[in-house]
């Protein structure tokens, strides 16, 4: 085939979009014309085409210094120079362009939107005020121009049948919560054009408007358009992993971070995914990763401190957390988690938790959380205990059932195998978020449920199994009781307690039924790293019979497991 065939041929396949087919044919007429400037060009329009921005700019320089009076090629430079940040380098080649062909309205335009993508205002309007002298009817200038003014007016005169102008009008109505105006703007401009643009801030706006099926259509529809638009790639990942479609979620994660290694956004979301689905090693690396973009982002930091809490690195696990908490000391529940992960360091290296602890408690020494662990792991009695207890077990309440799930908590079904039926007025002393009442409401019985937390007893409230339920202290709850019960039952509830004397005089001569941690080994009783207490037996039963109590049953049994150990303890009846 002769030159001119294969160049006509190349030219036909690339108009029709054949790319590959096409480039193969330039790359077959460069071997014997490397100097060939239309081919070079041609090239760099092909790589250019394919998002291929860099390789372009390659081919259009090459083209360039065999034909450096050829503007279209300074003005394809320009075009993929702009594309890969390459600002300034841009803005020359469009300099260029306009030193060979004055007139070129284009080259204004590909001029102001480069300063106006670097916020040069004035420079971005002085270029689109140059393109309208040219041709003070260039839409696409005006457009620019009427945005960068504020000038709503104009651009709704000229929204008719011009895309740009209906974008901006609905980008405006979107930053200004007016979805459903920025809905019928960025419509219209979608029904006019097929661009990545439009239809990913229209999907933006569905997905603002609650319409997620929606809204993913038109996030797949701008990344077929533009494979690299991140921000419909990303929305994509997020959308799919909300659908539990998480190998698809995966796949555009990947995409995101290939074209944008910084995507802070995609790093996060990925490792919240990868956490979601037990990937444990690998949301690590994620959470890593978008720690190194962004180190001063408490939730970041956080999130990081929790993986690595879950794999035993405690000591990087509170580094971490102490730096996220430092940060934003808002966060109650991120200080009850340091608490809670000292405490698990506290077994591996006592010492060094306790400096740990000595050090945050000398930083911020009216802060409940370490003034009661600081308390516990010196041994001291803390005079805001109930403080800390309420503040506990409010904040722990949305996830109180399933941490018993996952502890194999056995109490309350241990109760009911040793004591059922119970039936008549019952007390459930900290009855949490009522599972004692779930499991032994029944028409022969009324149940009382009192507990410090009022967010347990919302979550109580919810099962509709008790007939009364009361916020407040227990001790303060006993000591003013006025009312009979046939039971008092308080399951895992007097492991918070050390003395239980005064308890349980009050609860005298009700039938009592509870469960206590034990150590045979301590003379009464002992707090844990925990701030949890164990009780000797012995010590139980002489209390009982001190209050008057003749009749003193009790089993002793696993209660739940800590760090994969099993707790034992014993169920007590007393009558």
């Amino acid at each position: 085939m002769s030159y001119q065939l294969m160049f006509q041929k190349a030219i036909e396949l690339h108009q029709n979009g054949a790319l590959n087919e096409a480039e193969q044919i330039y790359r077959q007429i460069l071997e014997t014309a490397p100097q060939n400037a239309d081919i070079l060009n041609l090239l760099g329009l092909i790589a250019q085409a394919k998002g291929l921005h860099y390789e372009a700019s390659n081919y259009f320089y090459k083209a360039i210094e065999n034909a450096p009076k050829h503007f279209p090629i300074y003005f394809n430079l320009a075009v993929s120079l702009g594309a890969v940040g390459r600002y300034i380098e841009a803005i020359e080649a469009y300099h260029k362009v306009l030193e060979l062909k004055n007139d070129c309205k284009e080259a204004y335009l590909g001029m102001g939107n480069l300063y106006w993508a670097q916020n040069k205002i004035d420079d971005a309007k002085l270029a689109f005020q140059n393109a309208l002298k040219i041709d003070n009817s260039y839409l696409e200038a005006k457009t620019n121009l009427a945005e960068l003014n504020n000038d709503t007016e104009t651009l709704n005169k000229i929204c008719q049948n011009n895309p740009q102008a209906l974008y901006y009008l609905g980008r405006r109505a979107f930053n200004e919560n007016y979805y459903d105006k920025a809905y019928n703007y960025l419509q219209k401009a979608d029904n006019l054009i097929s661009d990545s643009e439009i239809k990913t801030i229209l999907g933006e706006t569905l997905l603002a408007q609650k319409k997620r099926v929606e809204a993913l259509q038109r996030f797949y529809q701008a990344a077929q358009i533009d494979e690299h638009n991140t921000t419909a790639l990303v929305n994509i990942a997020d959308l799919e992993a909300q659908n539990r479609n998480f190998k698809e979620a995966e796949k555009y994660y990947h995409k995101v971070i290939e074209n944008d290694s910084r995507n802070l956004r995609a790093h996060t979301n990925y490792a919240n995914m990868l956490c979601q689905n037990k990937r444990t090693l690998e949301a690590l690396e994620e959470y890593r990763n978008a720690v190194i973009i962004s180190p001063q982002s408490p939730e970041l930091s956080y999130n990081l401190a929790l993986i690595l809490k879950t794999l035993e690195e405690y000591e990087q696990a509170l580094d971490l957390m102490f730096n996220a908490f430092y940060l934003d000391t808002s966060h109650i529940d991120w200080s009850l988690n340091i608490a809670e992960t000292l405490v698990m360091f506290y077994e591996k290296a006592p010492e060094k938790a306790k400096k740990i602890c000595e050090n945050w408690y000398q930083k911020m020494p009216d802060n409940i959380v370490v003034k009661h662990l600081w308390s516990v792991l010196n041994q001291q009695t803390n005079e805001d205990e109930n403080k800390y207890n309420r503040l506990l077990f409010d904040n722990f309440a949305e996830t109180y059932e399933k941490t018993l799930q996952n502890i194999n908590y056995a109490v309350i079904d241990k109760i009911i195998e040793l004591y059922a039926p119970l039936n008549g007025k019952i007390l459930d002393l900290g009855c949490g978020t009522g599972l004692l009442g779930a499991k032994i409401k029944s028409p022969e019985n009324e149940i009382t449920g009192v507990d410090i937390s009022e967010n347990m007893l919302k979550i109580a409230a919810e099962k509709n199994t008790y007939n009364k339920l009361i916020n407040q202290d227990i001790c303060e709850y006993l000591q003013s009781r006025n009312q009979y019960f046939d039971c008092i039952i308080a399951a895992d509830v007097f492991c918070y307690f050390g003395s239980l004397a005064h308890i349980i005089q009050k609860t005298f001569p009700t039938r009592l039924i509870f469960s206590i941690e034990s150590n045979e080994n301590i003379e009464q009783f002992s707090v844990q790293a925990n701030g949890r207490y164990k009780h000797n037996p012995k010590y139980i039963k002489n209390i009982l019979q001190t209050a008057g109590f003749t009749e003193i049953n009790s089993s002793y049994t696993v209660l739940r497991k800590e760090n994969d150990k099993e707790v034992y303890g014993y169920i007590f009846e007393a009558k």
